[in-house]
């Protein structure tokens, strides 16, 4: 574990080296701060770059922390509003005494949801939400795919393939092989912002790093991408339910 000290702050880091890496890559999540550097780049050298990436990697540290701090938990109780796309759709939870498994489905504008008669209400956070974040998955798989080629079209570039994956620590990524992983909760935001991540990950079809060139790219696809950052630094807590 290595570190600098930026103002009255400690800044801890990892670093990994990679001999595919050309240039230093900085990555923040909940869990961290950490590099990936290319084989021959030194300790020092990535201690300059750490520093001067300092105060986005303080904002980014606040930010996960307030969202795991401020995150709203629902209970999954008849009458709640459950989001998908920025909208929010009312759950209705009926109990069968004639059924062993519970199921889930969405409706005219509703949320179903079917419960043994024995499941009580403090259970029915933990046996409908697997429910409905698999739901969220499956919706939005498709929904994505259909999304992602108004910018595939200006980017010239597809995915390798496009998942979506329960992500605790980022709302998307973009792996070194090409695939694009979007967390299921952005897609409980409203679809800008959704269009926002979709575009971010693409750009790094490109760029890997966060350079001038990466945001450039970003700002072909999506004109007003730091408005929908900021909507995302702002409201990403609210997604976490």
């Amino acid at each position: 574990m290595y570190s600098i000290q930026f103002g009255k702050d400690i800044i801890p880091y990892t670093i990994k080296w990679s001999e595919r890496r050309k240039t230093v890559s900085i990555s923040v999540n909940a869990g961290g701060v950490s590099v990936t550097a290319p084989a021959d780049a030194s300790i020092d050298k990535i201690k300059d770059i750490v520093y001067q990436k300092a105060t986005w990697i303080r904002a980014q540290l606040f930010h996960f922390n307030e969202m795991k701090n401020d995150s709203h938990q629902r209970l999954f109780l008849s009458g709640e509003k459950l989001p998908y796309l920025g909208r929010q759709y009312r759950l209705k939870v009926m109990k069968c005494a004639n059924i062993s498994h519970p199921s889930f489905k969405f409706q005219q504008g509703t949320f179903f949801a079917m419960l043994p008669q024995h499941i009580t209400e403090e259970q029915h956070r933990n046996t409908l939400l697997p429910l409905y974040e698999q739901w969220i998955r499956k919706k939005g798989e498709a929904f994505v795919r259909n999304r992602i080629t108004r910018f595939t079209v200006k980017l010239q570039q597809d995915p390798s393939a496009i998942k979506i994956k329960d992500q605790q620590q980022r709302w998307g990524s973009c792996t070194a092989n090409g695939q694009v992983l979007i967390n299921w909760r952005i897609l409980l935001a409203p679809v800008s912002i959704v269009d926002y991540v979709l575009a971010h990950e693409l750009a790094h079809l490109k760029y890997m790093d966060h350079s001038k060139e990466f945001w450039d790219t970003l700002g072909m696809l999506i004109g007003d991408y730091e408005e929908r950052k900021e909507w995302l630094r702002v409201n990403g807590k609210t997604l976490y339910i």
